[in-house]
């Protein structure tokens, strides 16, 4: 196993984390957009996708610390990443090209030198983000069908309890 501190795998973890706490922020302030534009359940869907992406970078940073200590000073990386402003629209699109490039290319590649450095869990934690990914970038608006992502208002449905009908929105409990 190649000493952590010397490995790619520390940088790849590193970078990981970077991105996906930005690709959240960037999720949150489209859903913020979204919920302005009276866009609820958009919102509530890029919300979703927030909240996955922090959770991914929750698991970068615990394997960050599980191998480097719980005091790692600093973690030099030099990687690019999108800052964005237009129609949101437009936004989701690109964000879906980001977890399709992230799911098919960028976290195989992390895997792989995982597993030639000896760290399997940290390989097993990269394939299974990039599924993640590669799903995320299926809930783009390209799969927008007949315009409702992008409805005002929740759907509402009725559910029946015996002679009773109960009319709620639908998704939520």
């Amino acid at each position: 196993m190649v000493e952590f501190q010397q490995s790619k795998t520390k940088e790849n973890l590193a970078r990981s984390f970077a991105a996906e706490c930005q690709e959240g922020a960037r999720y949150q302030f489209m859903a913020q957009t979204a919920m302005q534009g009276g866009y609820t359940y958009m919102s509530a869907l890029i919300r979703t996708l927030a909240h996955n992406e922090m959770a991914h970078a929750k698991q970068f940073f615990q394997m960050i610390t599980k191998y480097g200590g719980d005091n790692v000073q600093n973690i030099e990386i030099c990687a690019g990443y999108p800052f964005r402003s237009g129609e949101l629209v437009d936004l989701l699109k690109l964000e879906s090209e980001n977890e399709h490039s992230s799911g098919e290319n960028i976290y195989p590649e992390f895997a792989s030198v995982a597993d030639e450095e000896g760290y399997k869990d940290v390989a097993k934690l990269f394939r299974m983000v990039a599924d993640v990914e590669k799903g995320h970038s299926g809930a783009g608006v390209e799969n927008n069908h007949h315009g409702f992502y992008l409805q005002r208002e929740l759907p509402r449905c009725t559910q029946h309890q015996g002679d009773r009908h109960i009319s709620r929105t639908a998704g939520i409990q």
